[in-house]
């Protein structure tokens, strides 16, 4: 399955039997204009998100799409939610519900209109007029995302980002156990790091107007994964904060960055996105003030440590 459940630094944009949910848990597809104010998302809200996920990664489409309802009407609406309920309901046969939910993905900020036209999961609403509809709103999303004064920069941080994910994602495949595959990815970081020196060194942090917002994030990647140059990343932690204080960088790329450079140091994470295996499973790395790691991360606009966690544990099963 092609789900949005997981979207992590490390790895790229993701990316049955259909059981038929109760007719009275099946809300009316809502008008995609004039949305009415969503009630703040409670804990027990992203609970039930977390759970449809799990229920929809194991093949039970139409069981999560009540829980999916729910948090939606308990004010989770994200973007990946979103998607993720509209690729349980195409499964489950309810077509008019799954355009519902990928209008509000779109709404939401949805991108990537070529995942959308090749998600098998969606593939029995290609045909409905909708659809098409959706996918160029998804587009014309996307065009504003790649919008830069430098577009020949922008595109070759894309091409360099886009090598970055192919090698790692053969390395991840392998279980990092291929030789091969783990020298490429290693040999791939060390060009692409140097290379970024040269970038940085011309034109100091790569900022969303002068790369469009694809090009700063995959900038952000490039940098995240010169583990081999814990100094360069260092130095590149006071720009990334700077261009994130002009509104021009991602506060969730400077948790990230902070948090490997820390790691790499040998100190305490201070958000949590650090990950490693400890007796066979995945477990975060030491996190200072772990009390308060929710709250750091709400103010960077990520979710909770235990929403964190569950995406982590669903990868590292082979969940998607």
């Amino acid at each position: 399955m092609n789900h949005l459940i997981v979207r992590l630094a490390a790895l790229s944009l993701l990316s049955a039997c259909a059981h038929t949910a109760a007719p009275t848990e099946k809300p009316a597809p809502a008008a995609a204009s004039a949305p009415a104010a969503a009630p703040a998302p409670t804990p027990e809200a992203r609970a039930l998100a977390m759970q449809a996920d799990a229920l929809l990664s194991s093949g039970k489409s139409a069981e999560s799409l009540p829980l999916y309802r729910r948090a939606w009407e308990q004010g989770v609406r994200t973007e990946g939610m979103s998607y993720n309920a509209a690729c349980a309901a195409a499964l489950a046969g309810e077509k008019a519900e799954a355009l519902t939910w990928l209008e509000r993905a779109v709404d939401a900020g949805f991108s990537a209109p070529g995942h959308l036209k090749q998600d098998e999961d969606l593939a029995s609403l290609r045909e409905e007029p909708a659809f098409a509809r959706i996918a160029e709103k998804a587009a014309a999303n996307e065009a504003k995302l790649m919008e830069a004064q430098n577009p020949q920069l922008r595109d070759e941080l894309l091409r360099m980002a886009e090598e970055d994910q192919v090698a790692r994602r053969a390395a991840v495949a392998a279980n990092f156990k291929d030789a091969a595959a783990s020298e490429r990815m290693k040999a791939i970081d060390v060009k692409n790091t140097a290379r970024m020196k040269e970038i940085v060194a011309q034109v100091g942090w790569p900022t969303k107007t002068l790369v469009g917002e694809r090009g700063a994030k995959s900038a952000w990647l490039l940098v995240q994964h010169a583990d081999l140059d814990v100094a360069f990343q260092r130095q590149c932690l006071p720009l990334l904060e700077k261009s994130v204080a002009a509104g021009e960088g991602s506060p969730k790329d400077l948790a990230y960055l902070t948090d490997r450079v820390l790691v790499a140091e040998g100190k305490p994470q201070r958000f949590g996105t650090q990950f490693h295996t400890v007796e066979g499973k995945l477990v975060p790395r030491p996190i200072e003030d772990e009390a308060n790691v929710d709250a750091r991360r709400a103010a960077v606009g990520l979710g909770t440590m235990a929403e964190y966690n569950a995406q982590m544990q669903r990868m590292a099963s082979g969940g998607k």
